[in-house]
This record gives structure tokens, C-alpha cells and sequence, in this order.
């Protein structure tokens, strides 16, 4: 059977479009806490059980001289960690240094977890600086750096996110799409669905900003960005997938990581979730419910495996709300206002500092 009779048959009770939604409102609305303010824009906080935050800084046209990471502390930002990691400069390669993080992360393992794409905005990254970077939440030390080669990661392709399940690490591709898989017990790396059309923007759908604002440059130009937000289920059995333009996508993990299989074959294991509007990030809860940022309407929705939609927060400080975060009964989301950069503001960069991390109580 072809993908698109697989999608048009037998996944039809499985796909939930936008009007297929029972769209639910929470009685009682949370209120948005400032958890960090900084003076660079940021896109992505990591936090630890005990309750320490850290915040990283992609190095977006006109927004470059910033650390790469800084850890939240009473009297301000703390550059983390204080060494070379965090001192880059324009014209180095970058490959024992921080240059463009897009995302932090910590899985309980005691360490931050980074995605560097390895150069600024635009620019291919010089070879070995595209990486994932583990830092020791407490010392600092970087105790793991896992690079790209060329294989993992073609000329064009950009580390997005990532997530890790037991000894797998996932990580989207927004460059080309895909998606890299990385296996800590045998240092091994495997690239799948590469360029494939269903881990790509669709011609027919446009990155939106608030209240459905299309995001183009001066020229007209509007943004491609491919296979961006990732989860993998509680379970371990679903690796889950969107463009910022949707839709959700989902694939068994044991297929993504069987080399028996062909991307061609992949395909065939793809399931479309839900149409959904642009977003900037998620989280997936231990109940499998999924959480998205909606950029349009500057809020956090939640999609319950029944496919009920839920506004859980609606606020317009949530300026293009990104990466989320759930931990120790809070729902953390950055607010770092990218819908308003030149390269979606029709050329003129709009973004105001400081830049806010929120924080809401977390209930279903």
C-alpha cells in the first residue's frame, strides 16, 4: 500500500483534523508567574528536580552577542559554565565551543543536556561543531559530546531538539527533516526519513504568528523550517513529531531504530495525530497528554489522547511561546518573541528585551 492511500485509508479514524476537535476550556484559569527574566532572547529553559533553572540563547540575525547558556540565580544570570564553552566569537569554528544553542534539556540524569547547531543562523557549521553537549548540572564539566558527521547530519541540515528514552537519544532535523538517533550504550548513530515529505513544511501551509499573522521577511520570503517539535511517549513506544506548521505525526520507536527497514518502508509506519496550528514547542505529560505552545493564539493547549483540545492558558505576554517544560507541579514556557524577528517581520526586528520565561501551576 503507497503512503498517501495509507494516510487516506486506513489511518482515516486515526486523523483528527482541527474541526474533528471537542475543544474544552478549563474552569479554573491559571495565572502565568515570571520564573526568569532575561536581557537576551531565549528560546529554551531547562529545570532540575531540586528546582535549578538554566537558560540557553540562539544566536538569531542581530541577536548574537549573548552567552550560549546562563543558570538562573537570586542576583541574575550566571554564564554556565564559565570557560570556553560559553566564549565564542564570529570567525571561530566552534567545535569545543558553544555557538548556536537551540534547546536545554535535563532528563533527571544530574547533567544539561544542549543542542548546538554549530553556527550562526544561516551559516553551515564547520565540521565536528554541529553537537549535543552534556554538561555536569553541578560542576559544569562537559562528560559528554556526541558530533554529527556528515551522514548524520547532511550539509543543511540543523539540530533542532532531542529527547532521551533509556539509551536512545532522538533528534530532530529542521534543516532537511529528519530525524538522528543516537545509542549511548553503543556510540552509534542513525539517520531516518531524510528529506522525506512527511517530516517537512508543507508547500500549503504558512508559519503563522499571533492572531494568524504570515511570517515573511522584507522580500517575501517565508520561513521553511522541517521536522521541529519532538516527544517520545511515556512509554518509550511513540516517537512523536510537527513542523511548526503541523501536522503531529507519530511512529513506533522499534520502527524508527529496526535497520531492516528502508526509509521508503518507514513511511508506511507513519500516523497523522492531529492537524494543529503553528507552535513553537511541547511537552508530553506521564499520561501521554501533549502540550503545544499556540503561537497564534498565545496560549498553552492541551491534546489528550482522545483528541479533546484544551485551553489551558491564554496570555498576551506568551509572544510566540516556545519550548515548554513540566516539573515539580509547574508548566515553565519561554515567551521569546521570534514571530517579531526581521526574518518574520517583513525585515524589521521587532523583539523587545528583557525577555520573560513563564510559569503556570500544572493541572489537566
Amino acid at each position: 500500500m503507497h503512503r498517501r492511500e495509507f494516510i487516506a485509508g486506513g489511518l482515516a479514524t486515526l486523523c483528527l483534523t482541527r474541526t474533528a476537535f471537542a475543544v474544552a476550556e478549563s474552569k479554573v484559569k491559571p495565572q502565568l508567574q515570571v520564573a526568569a527574566t532575561s536581557p537576551w532572547l531565549t528560546n529554551g529553559i531547562a529545570v532540575s528536580a531540586g528546582g535549578a533553572m538554566f537558560l540557553n540563547f540562539p544566536r538569531f540575525r542581530g541577536h548574537e552577542n549573548s552567552p550560549s547558556l546562563a543558570r538562573v540565580t537570586p542576583s541574575g544570570l550566571t554564564p554556565f559554565p564559565d570557560n570556553h564553552w560559553n566564549e565564542w566569537k564570529r570567525g571561530e569554528e566552534g567545535v569545543d565551543s558553544l555557538v548556536n544553542v537551540n534547546a536545554c534539556h535535563n532528563f533527571g540524569d544530574g547533567l544539561l543536556w544542549v543542542v548546538d547547531q554549530g553556527a550562526p543562523q544561516g551559516e553551515n557549521p564547520s565540521k565536528g561543531a554541529a553537537k549535543l553537549v552534556a554538561f555536569d548540572i553541578e560542576t559544569g564539566k562537559a562528560v559528554k559530546v556526541i558530533r554529527f558527521d556528515e551522514k548524520a547530519l547532511p550539509r543543511g541540515g540543523a539540530p533542532n531538539d532531542l529527547r532521551i528514552r533509556g539509551s536512545s537519544v532522538y533528534v530532530t532535523d529542521s534543516g532537511l527533516g529528519g530525524v538522528i538517533i543516537h545509542d549511548l550504550t553503543t556510540g552509534k548513530t542513525l539517520r531516518r526519513l531524510s528529506g522525506c515529505a512527511f517530516l517537512r513544511k508543507s508547500d500549503g501551509l504558512d508559519q503563522k504568528g499571533y492572531q494568524g499573522r504570515i511570517l515573511e521577511d522584507k522580500d517575501g520570503k517565508r520561513p521553511a523550517v522541517h521536522s521541529d517539535v519532538i516527544e517520545v511517549s511515556p512509554d518509550g513506544q511513540w516517537f512523536y513529531y510537527a513542523t511548526p506548521t503541523g501536522p503531529l505525526y507519530r511512529i513506533p520507536t522499534a520502527s524508527l531504530k529496526d535497520n531492516l527497514l528502508s526509509d521508503e518502508a518507514l513511511q508506511g509506519h507513519i500516523e497523522k495525530v492531529a492537524d494543529i496550528p503553528s507552535i513553537g514547542g511541547s511537552a508530553i505529560d506521564a499520561a501521554g497528554n501533549i502540550y503545544l505552545s499556540n503561537v497564534e493564539k498565545r496560549s498553552v493547549d492541551l491534546l489528550q489522547p482522545d483528541g479533546i483540545l484544551k485551553t489551558l492558558i491564554q496570555d498576551e505576554r506568551l509572544i510566540t511561546p516556545d519550548a515548554l517544560v513540566i516539573i515539580n507541579g509547574w508548566i515553565y514556557v519561554p515567551a521569546p518573541q521570534i514571530e517579531y524577528l526581521a526574518d518574520n517581520n517583513k525585515g524589521k526586528d521587532g523583539t523587545r528585551g528583557p525577555w520573560l520565561v513563564y510559569r503556570f501551576p500544572f493541572s489537566k
